[in-house]
């Protein structure tokens, strides 16, 4: 059994677990063949069909948890919107995907790419050793040319990508999920400032960040039982909360980029008719900021 890493290394797993979980759907919004693969690795063995998903930590397909279903919320309903505007810059001519933070993101081997497009998967090592060792073992082939680039991304982004064959000149997708919640507002602009420096007039980049700060009320703590309790605590202190103080299109425009796109799940799901869990659908909710912006010349 693999075991995986600590940490923004676990919440990518719970990412793959809602995933999975979609998949399971009798109508399902996205398909993602990997994520059981993930969640297999880690239980230890992989459900016979039918068979709900082994509960990992909060993660548990049989609905018994609030705390559970509304993270699932969150991941899904994200899911869509990044893989709608990652499939929308491909077609529009873009070659360049890099993921930052890519952790168990398996876009380079589900959605059709095709084979012209290089996808830069950047994180810690750790997470793409434990990443390729299940990739390989259950022998998916990405459909696009895959390069897993391990690197710091607040450490200096530029050298590692160049090296691994980024073309700065030529427009580049930037895929940034699940990650600017766990900088400060310092280092998510340092982020931003590098990679505004390595794009092209016409890149584009989608990412998201809480509207703010959660509060142990807005998931009624009280009656989380104990794993619940400490997934909700390892998640929260993590979280730094990013360029939080900035609504999105103010904080793309403070770094060159015009903001197209700024929305949130709820206002996805709602347009959707898709039904909004307690926690980020109730008056007073808290939400997740979901935003694309377009670079501009200096």
């Amino acid at each position: 059994m693999s075991v995986i890493p600590a940490g923004v290394g676990w919440t990518a797993l719970l990412t793959a677990y809602g995933r999975a979980q979609e998949a399971l759907e009798a109508e399902p919004r996205f398909a993602d063949a990997c994520a059981a693969d993930f969640v297999a690795a880690v239980a230890g063995a992989r459900p016979a069909g039918g068979d709900p998903l082994p509960r990992l930590g909060p993660a548990r397909d049989d609905g018994s948890s609030v705390l559970w279903e509304s993270f699932r919320f969150c991941f899904t309903q994200r899911t869509l919107f990044y893989d709608r505007h990652v499939l929308r810059a491909v077609a529009a001519g873009c070659r360049q995907v890099v993921v930052l933070g890519a952790g168990l993101d398996c876009r380079a081997f589900r959605l059709g790419l095709p084979a012209d497009v290089t996808v830069f998967e950047v994180d810690r090592a750790a997470v793409l050793d434990f990443k390729h060792e299940v990739l390989a073992k259950n022998g998916r082939v990405p459909t696009c040319r895959r390069v897993a680039l391990a690197a710091d991304v607040t450490g200096g982004l530029s050298g590692p990508l160049a090296a691994a064959g980024l073309d700065p000149a030529k427009p580049v997708l930037w895929v940034v999920e699940g990650l600017l919640m766990y900088f400060t507002a310092d280092v998510a602009d340092r982020v931003l400032t590098e990679v505004t420096s390595l794009s092209a007039p016409g890149s584009l980049i989608v990412s998201e960040y809480f509207v703010r700060s959660w509060e142990n009320e807005d998931v009624g703590y009280d009656a989380l039982d104990e794993q619940e309790k400490a997934a909700w605590h390892l998640l929260v202190g993590a979280f730094e909360y990013g360029p939080m103080d900035h609504k999105p299109g103010d904080w793309l425009a403070s770094h060159h980029w015009t903001p197209d796109e700024v929305t949130t799940v709820a206002e996805e799901a709602r347009e959707e008719g898709r039904a909004i869990p307690d926690v980020f659908g109730r008056p007073g909710a808290n939400d997740l900021w979901l935003f694309t912006g377009t670079r501009v010349a200096d």
